[in-house]
């Protein structure tokens, strides 16, 4: 199981500093020099770029490996294929016999063996929930399939049925028992969405499908979520465009090691009486947002970065409050501002031959 997204450092020793500083220096030269030596007689492995996409989770999946040989990579992109279809499996809840779904049919105070996927994925989901006050919440499953018939019908739900699926959320609601890897509801009617969660989540652990084939620089896209290892060959970083508020790439980044969860309504939205809402469920409302916005969050790794993107869309002054330790950046952009935290990458404009300047 992944560590908790805001676990503590382990404390360091240091009594034994001056030993290791002082072995290390009556050391180096001696190892420089053998160093020299040897290096001049290792061959140079040259890495080769290798690609691969496929549909998953309701989206492309794209895949960027460097390897010695296509063989390598082929195995290791199949492996992470692989991966995440395991992981489909659990969290869909368009598959009538995901775990997701398993779980969501079943009572209140009934426990659930989760595995160790779903376990996660939740147990994540609901401390986030917490940070952000709600703002992601991983029980709006009531009103994300309230919502999908909206779409189709192109009419919003009335007055009572939207408070009866409001009344079935609440991350408040769901227990988990990390010692036994057990989950339970504590209310009827309460339905988990891994949505804005589970692409993230699947982004890291095909990255370390990866990892476990030796690959050391790799790329994983899934949908609006990225995550990268180390840099390709030669390169800083890898880079990544990002869009305007007019759903226009505009600017790269150089990233590595990282992930990089872009959320917003600039594509998927519907409207309805004249009226635009997006796909990301406001919780106090249970419909669509309406507010034309585009986030962008950088964290450690997709299961931190993914919910956030969402959180950014409900609620932007969230990130106004996270202290720089957490490593957390954002860039939030709607018609009226641009907000950008303060260690988020730097930008480089994207030169057009309709604008040359």
């Amino acid at each position: 199981m992944s560590q908790p997204p805001f676990s503590k450092p382990k404390k360091t020793k240091r009594f034994l500093i001056p030993t290791i500083v002082l072995l290390l220096s009556a050391g180096a030269f001696y190892l420089w020099q053998k160093n020299e030596s040897s290096l001049k007689n290792v061959p140079v492995i040259e890495l080769r770029k290798f690609t691969a996409q496929r549909p998953l989770m309701g989206t492309l999946v794209a895949l960027t490996v460097y390897a010695e040989s296509s063989e390598q990579a082929q195995m290791a992109m199949s492996d992470a294929f692989q991966r995440g279809a395991e992981i489909n499996q659990v969290a869909s809840d368009y598959l009538p016999d995901s775990e997701l779904t398993l779980f969501n049919t079943k009572q209140a105070h009934v426990w659930h063996d989760a595995s160790d996927d779903f376990l996660t994925m939740i147990a994540y989901g609901l401390e986030l929930a917490k940070l952000t006050n709600g703002a992601y919440d991983p029980t709006l499953g009531a009103t994300t399939h309230l919502w999908r018939e909206t779409k189709n019908a192109q009419t919003l739900p009335t007055t009572a049925t939207l408070d009866q699926a409001l009344a079935q959320t609440g991350w408040q609601h769901i227990e988990v028992d990390l010692e036994k890897t057990r989950i339970r509801k504590l209310k009827n009617g309460i339905r988990l969405d891994l949505g804005g969660l589970a692409k993230g989540y699947t982004a890291d652990e095909m990255l370390i499908t990866i990892q476990q084939r030796n690959l050391k620089s790799a790329l994983i896209v899934v949908g609006g979520d990225v995550r990268c290892s180390d840099p390709p060959p030669t390169q800083e970083g890898w880079i990544i465009g990002l869009n305007d508020i007019r759903n226009d790439l505009a600017v790269t980044i150089s990233v590595s090691n990282c992930a990089v969860s872009t959320s917003g309504d600039l594509q998927q939205f519907v409207e309805i009486d004249g009226r635009r809402y997006s796909h990301i469920i406001d919780p106090s409302t249970g419909l669509g947002l309406n507010d034309s916005l585009l986030a962008t969050v950088i964290a450690r790794n997709g299961l931190m970065a993914d919910p956030l993107a969402t959180a950014a869309c409900i609620d932007p002054t969230f990130f106004n409050k996270l202290p720089p330790a957490t490593k957390i950046h954002s860039r939030i952009l709607s018609a009226e501002q641009e907000q950008i935290s303060r260690g988020f990458p730097r930008f480089t404009p994207i030169i057009t031959t309709d604008n040359p300047e």
